[in-house]
């Protein structure tokens, strides 16, 4: 795994207003959503940045070029970027001592960064896809979680929201051959309610949530491979798709709604149950 050298830590900056104590944060919810500057994440950070009282801060691999996302900072001060790269070990430690620079504590962490790039049998599937796919969509959350579990302390909320996908279901197993994809996400889905479990008696609340079938660069690259080999599930996917809006105002209305009741579940978006 690579080191983190001290060039790259030079660069590792928070990309947005220089603040020079921390933020007023006593009567605001402070979310921190990994992969915020496109698709899904993008979308969650404008839908809850958009209640003044919250603080967003959010994290991009490369805070420069991601356009969009720094034009609505422009006009939204309470939101905050940081460059986070989750293939990067790490990567999630600087980013906490970083945000712990300025927020006494974090309410909601929603560990959204991913990718599902590999699509196809298992005997096809090359090596070097699992092991990415499980670096970035496994491990990757895991130590999210673990960096910012201090800063979860500070504050009672508790709240802990991994982006899964019904595709690492086993229960409700759907055939499609997603592989790396979905192994990785079942993972993490484990990861998730053994966290559960452990850090109940600290009133953590900690969901795995199926964001919806987005029609996102994955979303709709999904329907495109299905379509190939089985256009009865791919034109059932196209019918479900969702935008990405939608997704992110059902996430934002999950995140805020949860309650200890909640703790170890896994959801769709939309908060019905889904089977492990």
């Amino acid at each position: 795994m690579p080191s983190f050298s001290s060039a790259i830590k030079s660069v590792f900056r928070r990309n947005t207003r220089n603040i020079s104590s921390k933020l007023p944060s006593t009567m605001s919810t402070v979310y921190v959503i990994s992969g915020g500057n496109r698709g899904i994440g993008l979308a969650v950070v404008k839908k809850l940045s958009s209640v003044p009282t919250n603080i967003v801060i959010t994290t991009a691999r490369k805070p420069d070029q991601a356009t969009e996302l720094q034009n609505w900072v422009k006009s939204h001060s309470n939101v905050h970027v940081f460059k986070y790269d989750a293939t990067v070990e790490t990567d999630a430690a600087e980013l906490a001592r970083e945000v712990s620079k300025i927020s006494d504590g974090v309410d909601v962490l929603i560990a959204n960064s991913g990718a599902g790039e590999t699509l196809g049998p298992v005997v096809e599937t090359p090596t070097a896809n699992w092991l990415s796919l499980y670096q970035l969509n496994t491990l990757g959350p895991i130590l999210l979680f673990n960096a910012f579990y201090p800063l979860l302390l500070k504050r009672s909320t508790r709240k802990v929201l991994f982006t899964s996908t019904a595709l690492g279901s086993k229960g409700s197993y759907i055939p499609v051959s997603s592989n790396a994809y979905g192994q990785s996400k079942a993972a993490l889905n484990y990861t998730a309610k053994e966290l559960s479990v452990e850090l109940a008696s600290q009133d953590f609340i900690i969901v795995p949530f199926h964001p919806g079938l987005v029609a996102s660069d994955l979303g709709n690259g999904l329907v495109e491979v299905v379509n190939k080999t089985n256009p009865d599930i791919g034109k059932f996917f196209n019918s479900i798709l969702i935008s990405t809006e939608e997704s992110a105002n059902a996430i934002a209305k999950l995140a805020d709604g949860l309650t200890k009741e909640d703790n170890g579940k896994f959801y769709n978006y939309d908060k019905t149950p889904i089977e492990w």
